[in-house]
This record gives structure tokens, sequence and C-alpha cells, in this order.
């Protein structure tokens, strides 16, 4: 075999390789965009029922607003495509125009963690809980039905089987494990945020510590809006409409977590 040869064979295999490598980030970026897709369908609001009360927080009066949630969802959406686009224009080699790409995209990429732009056990784990978090929101909008609404409503029965034959509230589950896995995807320290966050103050990328209270009082604020302000008002509307048939429904179930609390 000749020195040519070799470097013939040698050229086309890691041509190969490369082409390999630029399908596995491609095919990470559209799950990153699909990924996106699902978050943004946990936000959407999935009954059609008219609903006017008056007996709701002014707070969750907002943020179950259609506005609020056409807001939340379309700038999911644009949050995953960026996202996506990064992640391509940083780590791979498949387009030309990558480094123009992400001049435009990220003003400060040298911050970028490049295991949050591409297939890592971070990844994964994320994207397995945003799956989880996915699927047990989806079963509470399909086992409530037109009775899962965004504003305080009275139900027309109480729902105690499927889910709800363990738990009383498997879609707030559901929605703070998506949350964590949004911000887990997009909002971490090193992670998009990295691309203009830096251009304010580059110490809010640089000290884990501010990364950490970021996420400690990010997360607060909807563990506090849904998981107690909102459950405590759908509790004592529920209670108010079915007596002692909820009283023991609770006894019998958990709030969020089955066997647990």
């Amino acid at each position: 075999m000749t020195s040519s040869t070799t470097a013939a064979k040698l050229r086309a295999l890691f041509t190969a390789l490369a082409i390999l490598y630029a399908g596995y980030l491609n095919i990470y970026a559209l799950t990153i965009v699909h990924a996106g897709y699902l978050i943004q369908l946990s936000f959407r609001q999935p009954s059609t029922k008219t609903v006017k009360s008056s007996c709701e927080s002014w707070i969750m009066w907002m943020v179950a607003s259609p506005l609020g949630t056409r807001f939340a969802r379309i700038f999911t959406l644009i949050i995953a495509v960026h996202h996506a686009t990064v992640s391509l224009a940083k780590f791979s080699s498949a387009f030309p125009q990558s480094d123009d790409a992400l001049r435009y995209t990220c003003a400060t990429p040298r911050y970028l963690d490049p295991k949050l732009f591409m297939w890592s056990s971070h990844t994964l784990v994320t994207l397995a809980l945003l799956y989880a978090g996915s699927y047990v929101r989806f079963s509470a909008y399909a086992e409530l039905g037109a009775n899962f609404t965004y504003r305080l409503a009275k139900p027309d029965q109480l729902v105690t089987s499927g889910l709800y034959a363990y738990v009383r509230h498997p879609s707030y589950t559901g929605l703070l494990a998506v949350l964590m896995a949004m911000y887990s995807l997009f909002f971490r320290q090193r992670g998009l945020t990295s691309c203009s966050v830096p251009l304010v103050n580059e110490r809010l990328v640089e000290e884990n510590w501010i990364g950490y209270a970021i996420a400690v009082v990010g997360f607060s604020v909807p563990i506090w809006l849904f998981m107690v302000k909102r459950v405590k008002e759908e509790e004592r509307m529920m209670e108010k409409e079915f007596g002692q048939k909820w009283r023991e429904y609770c006894k019998r179930t958990k709030t969020f977590v089955p066997f647990v609390y």
C-alpha cells in the first residue's frame, strides 16, 4: 500500500468521522428544539372552558391570563432555538458560516461550558427529567379534561383515578420538574445566559455562588405561587364544593409525591 493510498484512506476516515460528529450535534440541536416545544406545551391552557373567577389572587390571575401564557410559550420557543443555534455555531463543523452565526447569536462565547451545549451526562439527566415531568403534566391534562383550568374554577366532578388516585396535584409536580429542566437547559450559569450576562457584569458567570443564589430565588417564586398559595386556594375551594368526600380523599392521598408528601 502506497503512502498516497494510506493518506487518502485516512482522509476518508476523518471525513466520515467529521460527518458523524456533525450529525451527532445536529441531532442534539433538534432535541433541544423539541425540548423547548415540550416545555411550552406545559404552559398551554388545555381547556377552552369559560371561567369567571373572583376568588383567586390578582397575581395568579395575571400568570394564568391568555396573554401571560402566550408570552411564556413564545419566549420558551425563542430560547430553545437560540440555544440550538449557539450549539451548532460553536461546536458543529457542519456550517461554514458558524463563526458569523456565533458572533451574531452569542456576544461572549468564551464563557460557555461545552457540556451544556453537547450530549453529556448533564443534558441526558436534564432531558430525562423534562420528559418525565412532561408526561406527568400532560397526563394530568388528560385526566381532568375540561376541568383543567388555569383560572380557579369549580370542577364538574371530583377526579380520583389515574395519577389522582395517589396525589391531589400531580400537574404541579410535573410543572416543577419541567421548570427545573428548563432552568438546567437554558438558564444555568455558563449556559445560554453567558452569551449576554457578562456584558452587564462578568462576576455573574464567574462566581458560582451567584448562580446558586439566582436559582434558589428563581425557584422560590413558582414554588410559592403554585405549590403553596395556589394549592391552598384550590383545596379550600374543593373542600367547600365536595365536603366530606374531599376530606376522605385527602386522607388517602398525598399532595405532590406518591407515598411521600
